[in-house]
């Protein structure tokens, strides 16, 4: 990568820290930072790879494009899933770990 790319994607990524909490009273979202950072670098990597492929003349076809799309929805379709049942189970561990004490306390 020349110096202007990797200076464009360290700005991007300092933005996207940047822009995560809403609010000045909480602290950094460092989670959402990450996961606009790695958003962005998706975004820059697929322009790069757009841009390479009409300038050497190997552009995909409608029809590439169209799999290439649809395999990306699938990965973020699959990544929502587990991130999904990641929160189900941490919320269910914490409502066990409630239980417990709520049975504990009952019992003293």
């Amino acid at each position: 990568m020349n110096k202007l790319s990797l200076s464009a994607l360290a700005l991007l990524m300092t933005l996207g820290l940047a822009a995560c909490s809403s609010e000045s009273d909480e602290g950094a979202d460092f989670e959402k930072a990450g996961d606009n950072a790695a958003e962005m670098m998706d975004d820059a990597a697929d322009s790069a790879e757009e841009t390479y492929e009409e300038a050497t003349g190997q552009d995909e076809s409608a029809w590439g494009e169209m799999k290439e799309g649809a395999q990306e929805a699938a990965d973020d379709v699959g990544d929502a899933a587990n991130d999904a049942a990641e929160s189900v189970g941490e919320a269910a561990d914490e409502a066990g770990d409630a239980m417990e004490e709520s049975y504990d306390e009952m019992t003293k």
